[in-house]
């Protein structure tokens, strides 16, 4: 049946194939567009310290969080997700050192870009990829050194030092 379809499209001639070609050469060009800026949202894409699947420099025995369900009203520390003109989003503080035992808030305030925050350490759990007054926080469990991105925005890093 599609092929009876696709020998009809192929045997048109006048004015509504130049359509159909101009429409093509159009969404070509705007896939082509959309390609220019790169891989969005896949991990490997964003500039991290370690190359992906390399082991970070901690022990993977050490690491332990628990991202929690909902955030608290009064979390141990909060890092801001802003809008950078210059890099596109930015964590302040972009390395924050806490006790064992601690939770940190991430709350995003960019009005104009969606933001995460991915682990270098690909056991732990990600926070989804949201929006402006999303609220995520996860509690520390053990020392270590926990490093982590944006996967949309290269060069957007940030570290929590545990400290036992």
């Amino acid at each position: 049946m599609w092929r009876k379809a696709l020998a009809r499209a192929r045997s048109r001639r006048g004015p509504r194939r130049w359509t159909e070609g101009a429409a093509a050469l159009g969404l070509g060009v705007l896939l082509a567009g959309c390609g220019a800026f790169g891989q969005v949202g896949d991990p490997t894409s964003a500039h991290v310290p370690f190359a992906p699947g390399s082991v970070p420099p901690h022990s993977a025995t050490a690491l332990a969080l628990r991202p929690l369900p909902k955030p608290l009203a009064h979390p141990d520390y909060t890092v801001i997700i802003y809008h950078n003109v210059n890099t596109v989003g930015e964590f302040v503080p972009e390395n924050l050192t806490v006790p064992v035992g601690s939770t940190v808030q991430w709350l995003w305030t960019d009005h104009y870009d969606l933001h995460n925050v991915w682990w270098i350490d690909q056991n732990l759990v990600n926070s989804p990829t949201m929006g402006s007054g999303f609220r995520w926080a996860v509690r520390f469990l053990a020392a270590g050194v926990y490093e982590y991105y944006c996967t949309l925005h290269p060069g957007m890093i940030g570290r929590v030092v545990v400290t036992g």
